[in-house]
């Protein structure tokens, strides 16, 4: 059986489109479905490279419903109010410390080894706390099959790109 586990290659952190809104995950998402025999097991590794500014996001392993990816801040963090419409997800603090916030001004902070599970439609923003850099293990499952995962609105109702201008997105500088 080990000889047919294969280990992907860590991807994502290239540039994301701050006009559009689309992903260096998003990208990597779809190569990597066209990529992988997604009925065996998939090898990986917690490594990524941590940014000297903005933010980074390294695709693991994924299924067409489930994706792992390793995100990296170098500061602040997903500073803007948002929820996913079809993707339930959770995060798990591996360095550094995280201050998850709600709609109603609540919120929680995180260490290593702490997490939180976000289902579908839940409200939140987070940013890291200062002083180390931020690195979360995230895991993403699609509610919905027939429906895009990325469905993001913001506060307000609206659309919101992970990756644009509005969500505070700036480009990625990595050492």
């Amino acid at each position: 059986m080990l000889n047919s586990i294969r280990s992907p290659q860590t991807r994502g952190h290239e540039k994301s489109d701050l006009e559009s809104g689309t992903g260096g995950l998003e990208r990597a998402l779809k190569t990597h479905l066209r990529e992988h025999d997604l009925q065996k097991p998939q090898l990986f590794r917690l490594r990524a490279q941590l940014p000297e500014k903005g933010r980074g996001s390294a695709l693991l392993a994924a299924t067409e419903r489930m994706w792992v990816n390793l995100k990296t801040y170098a500061e602040g963090g997903e500073n803007t109010l948002h929820a996913h419409t079809n993707e339930d997800h959770t995060f798990i603090v591996l360095q550094g410390r995280a201050i998850f916030h709600g709609p109603e001004g609540e919120s929680a902070t995180f260490g290593r080894n702490e997490g939180i599970l976000l289902p579908r439609g839940c409200t939140y923003y987070f940013h890291a706390e200062s002083g180390e850099a931020l690195v979360l293990l995230r895991v993403g499952c699609v509610v919905d099959a027939g429906h895009s995962p990325w469905g993001r609105i913001g506060g307000d109702g609206e659309p919101l790109p992970g990756s644009s201008k509005e969500n505070k997105s700036v480009p990625t500088v990595f050492s």
